[in-house]
């Protein structure tokens, strides 16, 4: 069974499982071609807390403070957002049936695309505009000078589809036709969700929009993302790109809300692990309100994937300590210490990329390339490309995902 999002492509059919919607979060509405069209309810919800609810929030905050705290050790936080961030653009894309690689995206950025399908480099391009939409939107944000807004979410859309499948579906725009989720079993499709009409789109945005802009000083900004993520999916602003654009939002809300002081915390991993109770658990709020179920899976990922995103920056701690260690015994010069950091951002080096990376002569990074060698660091790959390409494999086994 797979889900998809598809539009022009009704053919009267009424909804599969509409009779499923025994407490709609919602009301059913027809839209100009008289289809039946459901109309989520404005934020914010109702729901109450439970002892499981408080214990799971009590949980989450907890982890997401201690990972605020690991943060705060990182002496050059950039180069390990770059790489979290990276993790979360393949898992985020893998969710939509977009298969790259954490390597081969890494390898993509360090020798471009050698040895690749056409298919294959669109589906990488895909992967590379994820990351240059969230950086982008997270820079804006950095600086002060933007929030989290209709008109950022636009952009990081544009930005999503430029160039790749789905650029022919209005990028950076919301829809103005109808569209609807189908699941597919073998040759038969059946809708399971049609969203809101067109006409509709611009006051349950602007709805959101208010929600997520407003100070809810008695919700936690963790369950207002839980809320906001199922209220964006609902509405499904986008003839595409609706499900990553609907991710990427999580990490641009918890930044902006200084939860953390850096933006290391992604949930796409915890999404894929768990993705057919992703999709149900959207879909049964819609269909019979579970506002509280929802939330809950929403706080279960936030805690394990704070847990375990500590976890992974203590490794790359403790790999930068003995690495700075292995260096400082052979007395070098700095810019070898600047690399290895460096590798933390991207585990594949050439001596052209080192070179442009320190502002140094040929000769120097070459030098600087075999001295990590030569200790250990960087082992030489058999990737066949124009200059020798080596490898940080440490790094690259603690970064990876499936």
């Amino acid at each position: 069974m797979h889900t998809k999002f598809v539009k022009d492509d009704y053919n009267d059919q009424e909804w599969s499982n509409k009779n499923k919607f025994t407490k709609p979060n919602g009301i059913f509405e027809p839209n100009r071609q008289n289809h039946t069209t459901f109309v989520p309810t404005k934020l914010p919800p109702s729901f109450f807390y439970d002892h499981e609810l408080v214990m799971l929030l009590a949980k989450a905050e907890r982890k997401v403070g201690e990972l605020k705290g690991k943060g705060s050790e990182l002496s050059n936080p950039y180069i390990l957002v770059r790489a979290y961030l990276k993790r979360e653009a393949v898992l985020s894309s893998k969710i939509e049936g977009t298969l790259a690689s954490l390597e081969d995206l890494n390898k993509h950025e360090a020798v471009g695309n050698i040895g690749k399908s056409e298919s294959e480099h669109l589906r990488l391009r895909e992967v590379l505009n994820y990351v240059s939409a969230l950086e982008k939107s997270l820079a804006k944000i950095r600086d002060g000078k933007r929030k989290v807004d209709l008109d950022l979410i636009k952009e990081a859309h544009k930005e999503l589809l430029t160039g790749v499948h789905g650029e022919d579906k209005s990028p950076g725009e919301f829809r103005k036709t109808q569209n609807w989720i189908v699941t597919i079993k073998g040759t038969t499709q059946e809708i399971n969700y049609t969203p809101p009409s067109p006409e509709k789109i611009p006051e349950l945005l602007d709805n959101l929009q208010a929600f997520f802009q407003t100070n809810h000083d008695s919700m936690s900004a963790l369950i207002q993302c839980a809320i906001i993520h199922y209220q964006f999916e609902s509405i499904h602003p986008f003839l595409d790109g609706n499900g990553r654009i609907g991710r990427l939002l999580l990490p641009l809300i918890l930044y902006e809300k200084r939860l953390l002081p850096e933006p290391l915390l992604y949930l796409s991993a915890y999404f894929d692990k768990y993705q057919q109770e992703y999709y149900n658990g959207l879909l049964a709020v819609s269909q019979k309100s579970k506002w509280r179920e929802w939330i809950k899976f929403f706080l279960k990922a936030f805690a394990e994937q704070a847990d375990e995103t500590i976890k992974s920056i203590q490794k790359l701690l403790d790999l930068q300590k003995k690495y700075k260690d292995v260096i400082r015994q052979q007395n070098t010069s700095s810019n070898v210490l600047l690399l290895a950091e460096h590798l933390f951002a991207n585990p594949y080096i050439t001596i052209p990329n080192a070179m442009k990376f320190l502002d140094v002569t040929y000769p120097t990074a070459k030098n600087v390339v075999m001295t990590l060698v030569n200790v250990g660091i960087l082992t030489q790959t058999n990737i066949v490309y124009k200059s020798k390409v080596f490898l940080a494999e440490e790094i690259e086994e603690n970064l990876n995902v499936e």
